[in-house]
């Protein structure tokens, strides 16, 4: 368990358009504004982020309907639309004049879908373990598959969810692809115990790489280019969100670039920590032009 024992830390609630976000601040100076992923999935995973709170002010909020915010039925809601108002709805309320933000994972998509409205005060965009496309995540996805055994792949490809043979492929595909881990840090347990799977079977799917949600045919990739802010992608070596998309990304951007984790998958910030804390850093606290 990490310990951020002296530092300023503030946590409440923020009204939304159908109930309560929570969100939590720690540290102080610039601020980093922290999207998680899911659909539906809370800020717990993130915990390593924490780490940046000895010279930012880290911002977390759980997004409406998961973790500690209030839970709403309200399906309308379920859209990237509401979250990009939600967003902004915490940025009012906290009253951020500047800020950065990274997004994780579908937070990445969410902070694309932000940042294409060219709002105030938005100085630096870190698109960490990105889901922006989901037909280029599916492609990846099918790539992925191909690296498994023989008998993961045969599974995925000719059963479903709930049978024993896909159950287990699929903990095969999460544990290379997903986690690069074999056991989980108590905050990714959390995480999971507070998602609202109902979130992210509407809007994604039952996996991570079976899309059936309203996310199927999102891809707001064309917008990238119109994205002039320094954006950091950062990814796993063997990340669901491959190196390859996020140089297929950057290369749309005009001020972007890449760091990937070599021994990393979908949670680099677990596995390689101190390299990842290091490079958001880094990219946080200087100035960035592309090829540098």
């Amino acid at each position: 368990m990490l310990r951020f024992l002296g530092r300023k830390k503030k946590e409440g609630f923020i009204s939304v358009k159908g109930g309560r976000v929570w969100f939590q601040t720690i540290g102080s100076g610039p601020t980093l504004l922290v999207l998680h992923g899911g659909p539906g999935y809370p800020h717990d995973y993130l915990e390593p982020l924490k780490k940046l709170s000895n010279e930012f002010q880290v911002v977390f909020y759980d997004q409406l309907g998961c973790g500690n915010s209030e839970r709403s039925t309200d399906m309308s809601l379920w859209t990237v639309e509401h979250f990009v108002s939600e967003l902004e709805n915490v940025i009012a309320t906290l009253g951020l004049e500047q800020y950065h933000i990274l997004g994780q994972s579908w937070g990445a998509a969410l902070a694309v879908s932000f940042a294409q409205t060219k709002p105030r005060g938005l100085q630096k965009l870190i698109l960490a373990n990105p889901y922006i496309s989901t037909p280029i995540w599916e492609q990846d996805a099918a790539r992925l598959i191909e690296k498994l055994h023989p008998i993961h792949r045969h599974a995925l490809k000719t059963s479903h969810v709930g049978l024993p043979q896909f159950d287990e492929a699929q903990k095969e595909y999460y544990r290379r692809f997903v986690y690069g881990m074999d056991t989980l840090p108590e905050p990714c347990v959390r995480s999971g115990q507070k998602m609202n799977g109902d979130i992210y079977r509407y809007m994604w799917g039952p996996t991570e790489f079976v899309v059936t949600g309203t996310l199927k045919n999102f891809d707001p990739s064309d917008h990238l280019k119109n994205i002039a802010l320094p954006t950091l992608f950062i990814c796993g070596r063997n990340d669901e969100a491959t190196p390859e998309a996020c140089e297929q990304f950057a290369a749309l951007m005009s001020n972007a670039l890449v760091a990937v984790l070599e021994k990393s998958a979908h949670h680099a910030h677990w596995t390689e920590t101190e390299k990842y804390i290091q490079i958001v850093r880094g990219f946080l606290v200087r100035d960035i032009a592309k090829n540098e």
